[in-house]
């Protein structure tokens, strides 16, 4: 190593700064002399230049996002280009033409008669997701391990898998092609001790909000709202709306949320739900359920003793937008799971071997926490480690055996909590529900025996559901009643799908 690449380990990472991208952007344009293409990326701005000519539509382009533009101070340097768009410029439909919007641009450079300003004559312009804006600067990512160890340095816990967890959320995990769940990640904190649970929301709220505003999931009429920024240079006031993004985030806006159900605004119950967007939310509850909608949901709904620790660390706010670049780097590299890739079929068959050995540990108090709607429901719980697991891998940048461990320590870790919080009256009452839905009539008992006879011949384990409908046909049920008993079995936890039209067995004891 030499001695600058030395001394550059020893200083760390550096903050990439809007004025690092002004200076790129305004040293872009000066390399290109007129007449020649150019293809720039930027933010539009729907406001005339001065003294525009008549012979086409000016507008501004901007290398900084609205957040950053409204955030440089007077004296702070900035750079804009021109852009000439005339009728010949192709403009794809997709184009929302927003003033704000991120646009990839192509054309040829002109002078502008003002100023010292530079023009681009549109050949064409489209509209790109805000993350590209963040993919520009790839060697301004951090390392795992500078990641972890900034992270650990502001936000910690007594437990280290509540600490990770949390770093591992702002990933988000890769949609799952076949499941109707968007990108987003749960991280979720439950306890009855308010300074336990205040503790949780104050980090969660302190990283939601030096986040850029273009990151932040906000209520969709507010979205519709512009904001202003004043240009005194130029003289000029800008209308500005938030550029499209496919992952924000969100923690609940005010205390009074923490002690509903689902701790998040109405408007925002929907894409927790949908898994549209990463939720950092903890909630206070005055008696812990097994059937928690929260939890139900989330991929790590921990129990917390203790509160976490919050430290507002300089260097860390300097380096959000070196972490935006990581997760950005991370969510490009793993797009997607598919239920056929190896990844997905080795963690299935791990995850049933924990279904197993739970099964044996607890017995009917596991099975009685699988059923629908209760926190370990075992399809829904099966999607989430999968979730999870997703995080994980964009946060380790691989697939590795151990990471797929790892998910299922955490979710042993969880049941085992879960075993021991829960109220003596919580579990009869979760055990009445099983033994009232494992007393099934003969119909079901034999449904259930003619699914276990294709299951014990079957090479994988699992069973096509187009197989078993034709079995129980051919056993003498009615189409309709075939399909409603599935569903069924399904719905009431006998059953679960762990990928699109294959099912498994979880309930044995009937």
């Amino acid at each position: 190593m030499d001695v600058f690449s030395l001394l550059q380990a020893l200083r760390g990472p550096q903050p990439l700064t809007p004025h690092q991208r002004v200076k790129d952007f305004q040293r872009t344009l000066q390399t290109h002399k007129i007449g020649d293409e150019i293809e720039i990326s930027g933010f539009l701005l729907l406001r005339e230049p001065p003294h525009p000519p008549k012979d086409a539509l000016y507008y501004f382009l901007s290398p900084l996002s609205p957040s950053e533009l409204q955030s440089l101070k007077r004296d702070e340097f900035r750079s804009f280009a021109v852009l000439k768009i005339t009728d010949k410029a192709s403009i794809p439909p997709s184009l929302e033409f927003k003033s704000g919007e991120y646009v990839k641009v192509k054309g040829v450079v002109e002078a502008y008669p003002y100023g010292l300003l530079k023009a681009i004559n549109v050949t064409s312009i489209e509209g790109r997701d805000y993350s590209e804006y963040w993919l520009e600067y790839k060697e301004y990512a951090l390392s795992r391990r500078e990641l972890e160890s900034l992270f650990s340095q502001t936000i910690y816990a007594d437990n280290n898998q509540i600490e990770m967890a949390f770093l591992y959320s702002l990933f988000s995990s890769p949609r799952v092609i076949g499941l109707s769940f968007g990108e987003g990640a749960i991280f979720s904190t439950l306890k009855d001790n308010e300074k336990v649970v205040k503790s949780f929301w104050e980090a969660s709220k302190y990283l939601v909000r030096i986040f850029p505003r273009e990151l932040r999931l906000q209520n969709p009429k507010s979205l519709k709202k512009p904001y202003v920024y004043v240009d005194e240079n130029f003289d000029l006031d800008f209308v500005l709306f938030n550029p499209t993004t496919s992952l924000r985030y969100y923690s609940p806006e005010t205390k009074r949320l923490l002690k509903k159900e689902i701790p998040v605004a109405n408007w925002a119950e929907r894409y927790l739900l949908e898994h549209d967007g990463v939720f950092l939310t903890p909630k206070q509850y005055s008696q812990i359920k097994a059937n928690d909608p929260l939890a139900h949901h989330s991929e790590t709904p921990f129990l917390p003793n203790k509160p976490l620790g919050l430290e507002r660390n300089r260097e860390f706010e300097q380096l959000i937008p070196n972490i935006i670049i990581t997760i950005a780097l991370a969510r490009e590299r793993f797009k997607t799971f598919s239920p056929n890739d190896e990844v997905v079929s080795e963690f299935r068959g791990m995850f049933d071997d924990w279904l197993v050995k739970n099964k044996r540990e607890y017995g009917e108090k596991f099975d009685a926490l699988r059923l629908k709607g209760m926190v370990f429901e075992t399809n829904t719980r099966f999607h989430l480690s999968l979730f999870l697991l997703g995080q994980m891998v964009r946060f380790e940048g691989a697939f590795k055996r151990s990471i797929a461990r790892e998910v299922l320590t955490i979710n042993q870790e969880l049941l085992d909590t879960w075993m021991n919080e829960l109220s003596e009256e919580e579990l009869i009452k979760a055990l009445e529900t099983y033994e009232g839905i494992v007393n099934v009539d003969n119909r079901t008992r034999k449904a259930l025996s003619i699914f276990m006879d294709l299951e014990a011949t079957s090479f994988d384990g699992y069973v096509n559901k187009g197989e078993f409908y034709d079995a129980l046909i051919k056993y003498g049920f009615k189409h309709r009643y075939a399909e409603e008993l599935i569903d069924k079995l399904l719905r009431e936890g006998f059953l679960f799908e762990p990928s699109i039209g294959k099912l498994k067995l979880t309930v044995r004891d009937f």
